[in-house]
Formats: structure tokens, C-alpha cells, sequence
């Protein structure tokens, strides 16, 4: 078997010092997660749940108990990663998750194509995602949605390895949510492009995964019953259009009110099996 692009073991964490936990319970108690090439993971957990803390784990901004790998090596914040892409918060912190300040996007985007050798495949998502309307903004100018713009256009340009996306679609418009999911749809069939995928949007996670976790006081629980496997096709597209798995009732929910309340979708069908043994 591959090596994994991804591998967590044993974890234990919490923001709690050690000397004033006693009986408290950590924030994450997550046995083991491990990522091979081409397989695609999500976990769904609500807000406070501590999905965005197993990313900065992962990119080593925190340091639990246990093992945390990336690429076969212990993780360590500051290593340069070129076979991975990240796309999650977009607020500006200078040398931690968050964006440069004092630079164009256009002169980010020039270094990045030069570094990478990205130019065709950026084009693309350049195009795709209007950077021509702040393309000479400083970085510390743009908007939370131009932000994250800037942050998919770096995670995906240089067709990573794996991908970690924490609330990806967060702040973008419909259009580009649309782009942002077909983008990987496609860059996955062509590659064995990784995926962890991590959202409070179930209807995005069975969309793009394969395999779902719910984290659930701090651990990681896969979902005991499959419930409906379905093709939604809408007119004109939109970002609900394509195929789902193990989508649960809330995913449903989610996907009928993104249909019901969008502007432009005149027309809808939706085609699957609805498996037995519902348990919401």
C-alpha cells in the first residue's frame, strides 16, 4: 500500500493547561486518521466542535499528544509542503494561516507561476474566479471572499498531492462555489489527489467524499447507516448540481434549501435510491 499522505495516531488535545484539567475532558481524542492517495475524507462537526483545531494540528500550529505526520515525516509548522494545498481561514495573519500583507495579489500570483510552473492551470482559475477585478489590491485590501479567492487559487494551481479544505466555500458566491467543486471533481479524476474535506455543510461532504467521520466531543465516529445515494441536476447549473454518497437527512435538507432559495434555478431533478435503515 501507498505510504499515506496523512497519517494521525493517538491524539489528545486541549487549550486547557495541564496543571488545571483535572477531570475536564480534551477537545479532540482521535484514535487514528489515515489518508492514502486518492482517498477522499470529510468530517462534518458543528461549530466549536474542533474541526478547525485538527487542521491546525495537522499543519502543525498546535502539538498534541501522539502522532502527526505529513508525507511520511512528523509535522512541523514552518516546513514547506509543495504537494499539499490549504485552503481555510482567510483572515490576515502574517506568517501564520493567514495571507502576506504588503504585496499585490498580482505580484503573489507572478512569483507563485514562476516558483510552481503553474501558468496553464492558473489561468483557469484565475479566470474562474474574477481575479482581474483585484488583481492589483494589496492583499491586506481584499475582502474575506477574495481572500479565500487567493487561498484556492495557491491550493489548487499546483494540482496538489492532498488537499485540506476547512470550510473551503465559505464567503464565495454561487459561481464560484460551483468552480470550486467541479475544480476538484476534475483535478481528482485525473490524479490521486487526497482529500480531507471539512465542513458543517453535509450536503459539500458526501458530495466530495468517500468517507465520512462526524466529530463528536472530540472524536472522530463514522455514521452507522447509510441513508441516500442520489444525482441532482439543476437548470441552469449551480453549485448543488452533481452526485452524492451516504448523503444523510441533513445533507438532504441542505440541498433542497440551497434549490428552493437559489435565484437562477428554474428546473430540478433529482434521481437516486434511498437506502434503508434512515436514523435521523
Amino acid at each position: 500500500m501507498d505510504q499515506p499522505l496523512l497519517e494521525l495516531k493517538d491524539i489528545v488535545f486541549s487549550y486547557t493547561p495541564t496543571t488545571q484539567r483535572s477531570e475536564e475532558k480534551p477537545l479532540l481524542n482521535i484514535e487514528k486518521l489515515i489518508l492514502h492517495p486518492g482517498e477522499k475524507v470529510g468530517i462534518i462537526g458543528d461549530n466549536g466542535s474542533g474541526k478547525s483545531t485538527i487542521v491546525r494540528i495537522i499543519l502543525g500550529l498546535q502539538i498534541p499528544a501522539g502522532k502527526v505526520s505529513l508525507f511520511g515525516k512528523k509535522v512541523l509548522w514552518g516546513n514547506h509542503y509543495s504537494q499539499l494545498g490549504y485552503i481555510g481561514d482567510p483572515s490576515l495573519c502574517a506568517g501564520y494561516t493567514g495571507l502576506p500583507t504588503n504585496i499585490s495579489v498580482k505580484q503573489v500570483l507572478n512569483s507563485f507561476k514562476t516558483i510552481c510552473g503553474v501558468e496553464e492551470n492558473a489561468v483557469d482559475i484565475e479566470e474562474s474566479l474574477g481575479f482581474d477585478k483585484f488583481l492589483e489590491k494589496d492583499i491586506k485590501y481584499l475582502s474575506n471572499g477574495e481572500r479565500k479567492k487567493l487561498m484556492i487559487f495557491l491550493a489548487l494551481a499546483k494540482c496538489p498531492k492532498l488537499l485540506i479544505a476547512d470550510e473551503a466555500t465559505d464567503g464565495l458566491d454561487e459561481k464560484s462555489k460551483l468552480f470550486v467543486i467541479d475544480k476538484i471533481e476534475e483535478i481528482s479524476k485525473k490524479s490521486r489527489l487526497g482529500v480531507l474535506w471539512i465542513s458543517h455543510q453535509h450536503d459539500e461532504v458526501a458530495r466530495l467524499t468517500d468517507t465520512v467521520y462526524q466529530l463528536i466531543e472530540g472524536k472522530l465516529k463514522s455514521p452507522t447507516r447509510k441513508r441516500f445515494d442520489c444525482k441532482v441536476i439543476t437548470s441552469p447549473d449551480a453549485s448543488v448540481c452533481g452526485s452524492y454518497s451516504n448523503l444523510s437527512s441533513k445533507g438532504w435538507s441542505e440541498v433542497m434549501a440551497k434549490i428552493y432559495t437559489s435565484p437562477i434555478i428554474s428546473n430540478f431533478e433529482v434521481k437516486g435510491k434511498r437506502m434503508q435503515g434512515e436514523d435521523e
